[in-house]
């Protein structure tokens, strides 16, 4: 670790030192203008709605609480999956994943897990990267204008790098704690009034993890390609592949008594193993979209994507079912096989236009359907032997033929097919007031299985004070077709929420900084949570409230200071339940605050400038299945400096620098491995690293 320090410290001085030899006072200007130019293009705020979000107008207007954060900004940051981005939403937290591969299936919004979105495509995506990210909007709340089955808390949308209005040309490289070593490169040309464009992102990264046995291997392809008949009418093909294997296991969980948790190194990893099958998740997407001016007033939109994301994992439990755990300090470690195959086709079709209806109402009116297909094939498989081991004496390397001979199981099957029709209306009456109104009719299908229907209406309204301020409140509902069934054989019944909040919105200093803070009210009947007494099985209970305040702050004060600061308060608990005692009882995963910021201050010295940036994250009382029993609080500080001088830079960034060891996630139970014993469930957080990226631009 010190040898890592040095060097990265090292790479750092050395290059600010080229950028601060004498120069001729022209050049100096020229590249000086250089530099100016490109921290305007890389606002860390993004200002508007991207496409995707089908939605028009600006989000000072939109009565709702959208976050929309740049590539830019993720950048600054270190960010290279989407658990590095949630630290820039309010009410935003990952939850509980088990392994290498949850990804983005483990985001929670105000209490609730919150579905992924590409491009307003539903993706169902696990397997994230910023090579392939140009924004993330955080929509809290539901979304009936972005999805026809949406959770009530929020919902997540990645939009995705395409050609842009101007040339694309970067290559940068990074290397950093725990053999971390990354290639990425971005190359595309410049959107055509006429013909064909491309963009092209790819990224190879590989590491180890901080926990014993795990090497991880990432493989990112994005290739784009836009033909534009006219100013009028284009067509986009895009293809994603992101691949992430790992070697030694693929399980992050662990176990243990608060006696065992405080001796536990964090590098101690009894679900790993060298001798281990490898493990992989993969995410496969095609996507088509057709853009068309009917008129000046009105478009169509048409696309369509086709997602595949298969995963093999493996791991070991002991053999009880349980993460590993030990009865005067042996076990018997189980091996554990994971299949799942997820396939999803979605498609919409749309139309958009603006007309008047009188001298002072303006109509931003969206029309259409959306049709999609979700076929999801699930195997759980344990060996048909267990392997003894002893933690004060561990023996590690199992024999892989062994570890693979498996029990049979059969494969369970899901589909959904589901349609939906909608329309949406954006009403400007006058200068000051924004009404929000319309639904979306869901009609779910699964073979041999009930119908499952619902009609979800949309109300809201943004009264704006000044161009610059607004104050709005909004009705929402959604509707959440259910898969699968209980430890009884009970199929689940859909997910219905209710959302009700208000709102205050500011865009400050010329519009460079935006706050936004919101109190919110959800409702959500039939909520599906895990089943601690039958693993691997879910169980639905009555109702769950979630009320919270929300407080947003993004973009610039100064020229030279920028921020992305949140707070939220969250109080998510079970209202309705067929066991009265569970009634108050928190739900798990999320904290009840959560306090993020990252400050950057921006000196311009020479013909570059310099960045310096500390950042803070705090979690405090995250919630778990047993009443009045919570996770360790924590708070962890992260810092930055880079050196960009317009055409390359280089960029230094550590995190957890005062090396707290916290939970990232995790749960507590009594009783379930020991009789009468409280045990922790948990996911240890990410020990002090540093990453260092050096980038060319051309």
């Amino acid at each position: 670790m010190k040898k890592e320090v040095r060097f990265l410290l090292l790479f750092l001085i050395m290059a600010s030192s080229v950028c601060a030899q004498q120069q001729p006072d022209s050049i100096r200007r020229m590249r000086l203008r250089e530099v100016e130019v490109q921290e305007k293009k890389k606002r860390l705020r993004a200002d508007s709605i991207p496409a995707g979000l089908r939605l028009e107008g600006s989000l000072i207007e939109t009565p709702q609480n959208i976050v929309s954060v740049s590539s830019a900004l993720v950048a600054e940051q270190g960010g290279l999956v989407m658990k590095d981005i949630v630290r820039n939403a309010s009410g935003v937290h990952m939850g509980y994943n088990t392994n290498l591969f949850d990804g983005s299936a483990t985001i929670f919004i105000r209490g609730f897990p919150a579905p992924t979105y590409v491009n307003g495509l539903l993706q169902r995506t696990t397997i994230d990267d910023a090579a392939i990210i140009e924004q993330v909007e955080f929509i809290k709340g539901p979304a009936g204008f972005l999805a026809s089955a949406g959770e009530p808390g929020g919902t997540v949308n990645i939009t995705t790098k395409v050609p842009l209005q101007r040339r694309v040309r970067s290559v940068e490289i990074a290397g950093g704690s725990f053999g971390m070593w990354r290639a990425s490169v971005d190359l595309g040309s410049m959107i055509k009034t006429k013909g064909f464009s491309w963009r092209m992102n790819a990224a190879y990264q590989q590491e180890r993890s901080f926990l014993d046995f795990l090497q991880t291997k990432k493989y990112v392809l994005a290739p784009v390609v836009q033909y534009n008949f006219s100013p009028r009418t284009s067509v986009l093909l895009e293809y994603n592949l992101l691949r992430a294997s790992s070697a030694g296991g693929s399980g992050l969980n662990k176990v243990g008594t608060d006696e065992e948790i405080r001796h536990a190194r964090i590098a101690d990893n009894f679900a790993g193993d060298p001798g281990l099958p490898g493990s992989y998740g993969e995410t496969q997407s095609v996507r088509f979209l057709f853009n068309h001016a009917l008129s000046k007033s009105w478009k169509l939109v048409a696309q369509g994507r086709y997602t595949s994301t298969p995963a093999e994992t493996w791991y070991l439990f002991s053999a009880n079912q349980s993460p590993v755990n030990f009865i005067n300090d042996t076990t018997r470690r189980l091996p554990v096989r994971n299949y799942s195959a997820g396939q999803v086709v979605a498609s919409q079709l749309y139309v958009k236009g603006v007309f008047n209806t009188g001298t002072a109402i303006r109509h931003y009116l969206m029309t259409g359907v959306d049709f999609n297909y979700a076929r999801d094939v699930y195997n759980y498989t344990t060996g048909q032997y267990s392997f003894y081991f002893d933690r004060r004496q561990p023996v590690y390397g199992l024999n892989t033929d062994s570890v693979r001979m498996l029990k049979a199981a059969a494969d369970q099957v899901d589909e959904n097919n589901w349609a939906s029709a909608y329309a949406y209306d954006m009403i400007h009456v006058g200068e000051a007031w924004r009404i929000n109104i319309g639904g979306r009719y869901t009609r779910n299908t699964r073979p041999g299985k009930e119908l499952q229907q619902a009609f979800s209406p949309r109300l809201g309204i943004t009264w704006l004070l000044r161009s610059n301020l607004s104050v709005y409140a909004l009705y929402d509902q959604s509707f959440i077709p259910q898969t699968g069934s209980d430890f009884d054989k009970n199929l689940f019944k859909p997910l219905l929420g209710n959302d009700f909040e208000l709102g205050v919105k500011g865009d400050w200093f010329n519009k460079r900084l935006s706050t936004t803070v919101t109190g919110y009210r959800i409702i959500k009947n039939n909520m599906l949570v895990a089943d601690p007494e039958h693993r691997r099985f879910r169980k639905q209970i009555g109702q769950v409230k979630s009320t919270g305040v929300e407080v947003d702050v993004m973009g610039q004060i100064t020229d030279r200071f920028t921020v992305s600061a949140n707070y939220s308060y969250t109080d998510a608990v079970i209202s309705k339940d067929t066991k009265p005692a569970n009634v108050g009882t928190a739900l798990p995963f999320m904290p009840q605050q959560n306090i993020n910021t990252w400050l950057q201050y921006s000196v311009p010295v020479s013909a570059a400038r310099l960045r310096l940036s500390l950042g803070q994250r705090t979690a405090i009382r995250p919630g778990t299945y047993t009443p009045d029993l919570y996770l360790p609080d924590y708070t962890l500080f992260d810092a930055g400096a880079s050196w960009d001088a317009g055409k390359w830079y280089v960029r230094l960034v550590a995190e957890n620098i005062t090396n707290r060891r916290y939970f990232s996630s995790g749960d507590i139970l009594i009783g379930s491995v020991y009789p009468d014993v409280k045990t922790t469930y948990y996911i240890d957080g990410t020990p002090i690293n540093f990453k260092a990226f050096a980038g060319i631009r051309w």
